[in-house]
């Protein structure tokens, strides 16, 4: 019997406008109601999954959430479980990474997301997870930062369009985007060919086809959804993990039914023990009812 079910949220819980629809509020609320409990393991920062929480009425310190892809475990009412920054001397690495790759980054942190210079799908995730923009000087970043989490950002004019498909809800002031010289629209196409002294120092993955996430090398989902089981003394063979991109790879491998969407990335539905429907056919739905409502 299943006792504890983590939810993705960007291609997983939410369609392509960012929503949840009817159909899986209802089917969440159904699994709460026959003592499920339920957790929600996302790329986002705490503010930026709160209108969400509130719609399953998950606001309480008896629900939790895995944020930052797993750097930041906490309850709903925001009492921090655990904590897997990066150091700054590792940041420093990886913008030096970055600037060699001829490509850009955010990092999230505490009072925002912290751009070097402003940049395109840095605008889209400012919104989308509720936090201001800031740009600021990496050379001269106050040590004291707790820095959560990385997104490397490939981006050039020529994907421009596409970057915005991925946020369709959202609209964007200011549209322009740099045209580069030597773009490489297809870097992040297979991230085991990235830098070796990268993928040995990080959790690297990547979520959209324009963007890695660079975490702690102790961090990820599964390392997240790990420590609220052994706060709630569940066993894995009792989890069920739905998701779709490479963020979510650890927890579908960890849990005891591991569960793709439709729409997941080919080596996500690869590694999984069932494929459901996609984001916009209420695919987290249709896994609990089949699952758990039966």
């Amino acid at each position: 019997m299943y006792k504890l079910l983590v939810l993705d949220m960007d291609g997983t819980l939410l369609d392509e406008h960012q929503r949840i629809s009817e159909e899986n509020i209802i089917a969440v609320k159904k699994a709460q109601q026959m003592g499920i409990k339920i957790v929600i393991a996302t790329g986002r920062t705490k503010k930026g999954i709160g209108k969400y929480l509130e719609a399953l009425d998950l606001i309480n310190k008896e629900n939790y959430s895995v944020v930052c892809s797993g750097a930041l475990v906490l309850n709903n009412t925001d009492e921090i479980i655990g904590v897997t920054p990066l150091k700054q001397e590792e940041f420093k690495y990886v913008f030096d990474l970055a600037n060699e790759l001829n490509i850009t980054l955010n990092m999230y942190a505490e009072d925002g997301i912290l751009v070097h210079y402003d940049n395109y799908f840095s605008r889209f995730d400012a919104v989308a997870n509720d936090l201001p923009l800031k740009i600021v000087d990496y050379h001269s970043l106050d040590e004291e930062t707790l820095i959560t989490k990385i997104m490397l950002i490939n981006e050039d004019l020529s994907v421009a369009e596409e970057i915005k498909s991925f946020f369709p809800s959202i609209d964007i002031e200011d549209r322009s985007i740099a045209l580069k010289e030597d773009y490489d629209k297809d870097l992040f196409k297979d991230v085991s060919k990235l830098p070796s002294d990268l993928l040995k120092k990080f959790t690297v993955a990547k979520v959209t086809p324009y963007n890695v996430e660079i975490l702690n090398k102790n961090a990820n989902k599964r390392t997240g959804v790990e420590r609220i089981a052994r706060e709630l003394k569940i066993k894995p063979e009792e989890i069920i993990c739905i998701g779709d991109s490479g963020n979510d790879r650890h927890m579908i491998e960890y849990a005891g039914l591991g569960v793709a969407m439709g729409n997941a990335f080919p080596e996500i539905k690869k590694i999984a023990d069932y494929v459901t429907y996609t984001n916009e056919e209420n695919g987290v739905a249709h896994v609990i009812e089949k699952f758990i409502l039966k």
